[in-house]
């Protein structure tokens, strides 16, 4: 038979977490994502938080810290939606997202 054949495309943007704005979803749910990278753009960098509820983020259950020694985008290879917030301190505070989605 003849190897399938699919369609790998990225999507690229930028989060701000802010005072005003602590919790952003940076990744919506999404059954065709492979995989995707996260990372601070500040320098020097800042830890901050992903969750996978918004419930969660708000109350800072169940999440897992990308520390700021991260020198490399953080991967998830999830398809499920994703929240990001970071300790007020560090606001404002700018992600990078890369996500790859594959299509048949």
């Amino acid at each position: 038979p003849k190897p399938r054949r699919c369609r790998r495309g990225v999507s690229l943007r930028t989060t701000t977490l802010t005072a005003d704005d602590p919790v952003q979803q940076v990744l919506p749910l999404n059954l065709n994502r492979v995989a995707a990278y996260l990372q601070c753009t500040a320098a020097p960098a800042a830890p901050f938080s992903l969750y996978g509820s918004l419930a969660d983020a708000q109350g800072g259950r169940g999440g897992v810290t990308v520390p700021a020694a991260s020198i490399s985008p953080y991967p998830l290879h999830t398809t499920d939606a994703v929240w990001a917030t970071a300790a007020a301190a560090a606001l404002p505070l700018t992600i990078s997202v890369q996500a790859i989605i594959e299509e048949d």
